[in-house]
């Protein structure tokens, strides 16, 4: 996804956001969390929030479009994409995030990361696509595997992310032994 100029006052306010609405989350219900009250905690005017965001869910896509411009960039400087290295960088991106993710799931709202990712698949899609050990898989069977890594994912951390990313990455490769070189 392609980054854009910011200016460094908005960037400031969607983070004073971003961290008031993580503390109040830790503190009560989603749900019951109101736009005033997010405003009043991070120390700016309600006009300032509907400046830069519609719902409370915006605010959540902050940390989630980082991590996944990341897993990309990051994917983009590996060769030969194999299932180890890919679950790695994934799975070592997950565990950066994991108490953001932990979040969202005490609070029902894993689903958000899932949404964002439909945004992204079509750029990882042309990544593999352009590798060759993957030019003969077709949409559908990325999008199913897509699937089971997300399920995988929720899996690990709804289990306290127990298994380190190598650990997970081998798990990966025994899974989908058609990613491997």
């Amino acid at each position: 996804m392609e980054a854009k100029k910011s200016n460094p006052l908005a960037v400031q306010s969607k983070q004073w956001l971003l961290d008031a609405l993580l503390q109040l989350m830790k503190e009560k219900s989603y749900r019951e969390i109101t736009i005033k009250e997010l405003t009043e905690r991070a120390g700016l005017d309600r006009k300032t929030f509907y400046r830069h965001f519609r719902t409370k869910d915006e605010i959540l896509n902050l940390p989630i479009k980082k991590a996944f411009d990341t897993y990309i960039g990051e994917l983009k400087n590996i060769p030969n994409l194999s299932s180890y290295e890919v679950a790695k960088v994934y799975f070592d991106l997950c565990l950066q995030y994991i108490d953001f993710f932990k979040l969202l799931n005490d609070h029902g709202l894993l689903m958000i990361v899932l949404e964002k990712f439909s945004e992204y698949f079509p750029v990882l899609n042309d990544m593999f696509l352009a590798d060759p050990l993957y030019h003969e898989k077709t949409v559908w069977e990325l999008i199913y595997e897509a699937g089971g890594f997300w399920n995988v994912t929720v899996h690990w951390i709804r289990n306290d992310a127990q298994e380190t990313p190598e650990e997970m990455a081998k798990i990966i490769g025994s899974i989908a032994p058609l990613y491997h070189p």
